[in-house]
C-alpha cells in the first residue's frame, strides 16, 4: 500500500468514531476522502469513504441519499476481488431500510450480512447483523424470537470480547424483557450493560440503561429506585441535549408520579413530553404520551380531557398503522416473510451451536438442525418400516438443554441423531421404537430427575420431555412450536 493510501485509510477509521457525535462534519471530511480516494485510483478507499457517508445520512435520517451512497459501494465491491467490504455494506443497506420503516427488506439485508460475515470472518458485523434481526422480530411483535436473538448477540459479543457491542445488544435485551414483563432479568441484564460500558462514553446509552433501569423498578413496583434511576436519565438527557430521551425520561417520570397517585405532577410532566416530541416523533412516542395523558385525566374525574387525549391517541396510534401498512406494501420483500423467518431461524441456529457448543466437547452425533429434519422426512417416506422415533425435551433455559446435550450424547449410538432444533428444543432422532424407545425413553427421563442440577448453578424446573412416533411428528419447527400441546398429547409426557 502506497503512503497516500494508507494516509487515507487511517484518515476515515479515525473519523468512524465521530459518525454518531458529529455526523454532519464527518460527512464532508468522508466526502472529501472520497475525491481523493478517486484522484488516485483506490477503489478501497472509495468504498470506506461512501460508507462512511451512508452511516453519517442514517444518523441524519436522510435514509434516501444513504441508500444512493450505499449502492454505489455495493457497485465499486464489484472490482475487487475480496468481499471484505460486502458484510458492511449489507448491513447499512439494512440500516437505511430499517429508517424507512421496510422491515422486511432490511431483515433480509441483515440475513445476508449474517451469512457474509461468517465468510470473511467479520464477528462485528455478525453480532450487528443479529441485533438487526433481533430488532425486526421486536417491531413485528415476536418478542420472545428477539429475545432469544439479542441474547445470542450478547453471547457471541462477549465471546469476542467486544465490549460496545456486547452493550449495545444488552440494552436491546432489556427492552424485550420489558415487553415481555420480565422486570428482574431486565435489571440483571441492564445491571452486566452497566459495567461493560464504563469504559465507553456513549451518553445516549447511558441514558437509556437508567431509563430502562426505572421501567423495570415501576414494573417491580419499586417506586423510590424507580424515582432515582429516571432522573438519572433525565439529568444525563438534558447535559448532552438528547431530545428523543429526553421525552422518554419525562413519560417514563410521569408514569411514577400516577402511581403515586400524584397526577398533577404526572400532567405536568406529560405535557412537557408532548412539547418535547413534537420537534421530532411521527407518532410512536406522542401515541404513548397521549394515552397516559388520558389515564391521568381519568385518575382526576375529568372524563372530557380523558376522552380528548384518547382521542389524540387514537389519531396518532392510526396514523402510525396506516404509515406500516402503506409501506409494508411499498416493501418488496414482505411476501417472502415466512421464507425470511426460516432463513434467520437457521443461521442463527448455526450461530448458536458454534458458541453453545464447544469443538472440545467432541459432541460428534450432534448434527445441524437442517440435516436433523431432512433425515426425520427421509424416515418417515419408510411408512411402517420405519424404525425410528423422537424424543423431545423443551425448557427455556439454554444451559439447562447444554447439559441435557451433553447427557445423552453419552446415551446415544452412532445410528442416532441429537439436533438443538431451537433455542427452547432439544431432539432425539432414535433407532429404536415401540417397547425398546419407551424403555430409552425412560433412562433419560431418569437421569434428567436424578442428575446433580445445584452442582452446576442451575436452580430451575426440570425440562419436559416427551416421546412420539415419527410418523405423527410435525415436518417444521414452526409446527412443532405451534402445536407443541397436541404434539405431546401424542407422546408421553413427563
Amino acid at each position: 500500500m502506497e503512503k497516500n493510501q494508507f494516509q487515507l485509510e487511517s484518515e476515515l477509521d479515525a473519523i468512524k468514531g465521530l459518525i454518531k457525535v458529529d455526523p454532519e462534519r464527518t460527512f464532508r471530511i468522508a466526502e472529501q476522502c472520497l475525491i481523493r480516494a478517486e484522484q488516485i485510483l483506490f477503489v478501497d478507499g472509495e468504498i470506506k469513504a461512501l460508507l462512511v457517508m451512508a452511516h453519517s445520512c442514517w444518523c441524519k435520517m436522510d435514509y434516501r441519499q444513504g441508500l444512493k451512497f450505499v449502492k454505489d459501494a455495493y457497485s465499486k465491491q464489484a472490482q475487487l476481488d475480496t468481499d471484505e467490504h460486502l458484510p458492511d455494506i449489507l448491513h447499512l443497506f439494512a440500516l437505511q431500510y430499517w429508517g424507512q420503516a421496510k422491515y422486511y427488506s432490511a431483515q433480509q439485508y441483515w440475513i445476508n450480512a449474517l451469512e457474509q460475515s461468517a465468510l470473511v470472518d467479520n464477528i462485528e458485523m455478525q453480532i450487528e447483523a443479529l441485533v438487526g434481526i433481533g430488532n425486526v422480530w421486536r417491531i413485528t411483535n415476536e418478542y420472545k424470537l428477539a429475545a432469544s436473538t439479542h441474547e445470542l448477540a450478547v453471547k457471541v459479543a462477549n465471546n469476542a470480547r467486544i465490549s460496545y457491542l456486547e452493550g449495545k445488544a444488552r440494552i436491546l435485551l432489556a427492552w424485550d424483557f420489558y415487553l415481555l414483563q420480565n422486570y428482574a432479568e431486565m435489571l440483571t441484564v441492564l445491571d452486566g450493560a452497566t459495567e461493560i460500558l464504563e469504559s465507553h462514553d456513549d451518553n445516549t446509552w447511558r441514558a437509556e440503561v437508567w431509563d430502562f433501569r426505572g421501567l423495570a423498578f415501576l414494573g417491580l413496583g419499586r417506586l423510590d429506585a424507580a424515582e432515582n434511576a429516571t432522573q438519572k436519565a433525565y439529568n444525563i438527557a438534558v447535559e448532552h441535549d438528547l431530545t428523543w430521551m429526553k421525552a422518554h425520561s419525562f413519560i417514563s417520570r410521569a408514569r411514577l408520579e400516577l402511581l403515586r397517585k400524584n397526577t398533577q405532577e404526572a400532567t405536568t410532566l406529560l405535557l412537557a413530553a408532548e412539547e418535547s416530541a413534537k420537534s421530532f416523533d411521527n407518532g410512536e412516542l406522542l401515541s404513548q404520551i397521549c394515552f397516559q395523558q388520558s389515564r391521568v385525566s381519568e385518575e382526576q374525574g375529568d372524563y372530557q380531557a380523558a376522552l380528548h387525549a384518547f382521542q389524540k391517541y387514537r389519531k396518532y396510534a392510526l396514523k402510525i398503522l396506516k404509515e406500516q401498512t402503506q409501506r409494508e406494501h411499498l416493501d418488496k420483500a414482505q411476501s417472502s416473510k415466512q421464507h425470511l423467518d426460516l432463513r434467520s431461524r437457521k443461521l442463527i441456529n448455526r450461530i448458536r451451536a458454534q458458541h453453545e457448543y464447544r469443538p472440545e466437547k467432541q459432541l460428534s452425533k450432534v448434527v445441524s438442525e437442517t440435516y436433523w429434519w431432512e433425515q426425520l422426512v427421509l424416515f418417515k417416506t419408510e411408512l411402517k418400516t420405519s424404525n425410528h422415533t423422537v424424543i423431545i425435551i423443551q425448557h427455556d433455559n439454554s444451559a439447562i438443554l447444554d447439559i441435557c446435550t451433553e447427557l445423552l450424547h453419552s446415551l446415544t449410538t452412532s445410528n442416532d441423531l441429537i439436533s438443538r432444533l431451537s433455542r427452547d428444543y432439544l431432539a432425539i432422532l432414535i433407532a429404536e421404537k415401540g417397547q425398546a424407545a419407551e424403555a430409552f425413553y425412560k433412562t433419560i427421563y431418569s437421569i434428567i430427575e436424578l442428575y446433580p442440577w445445584k452442582r452446576r448453578g442451575i436452580d430451575d424446573t426440570l425440562p419436559s420431555l416427551y416421546l412420539q412416533d415419527i410418523l405423527t411428528f410435525p415436518f417444521t419447527l414452526e409446527q412443532l412450536e405451534e402445536n407443541h400441546t397436541e404434539v405431546a398429547q401424542h407422546g408421553t409426557i413427563a
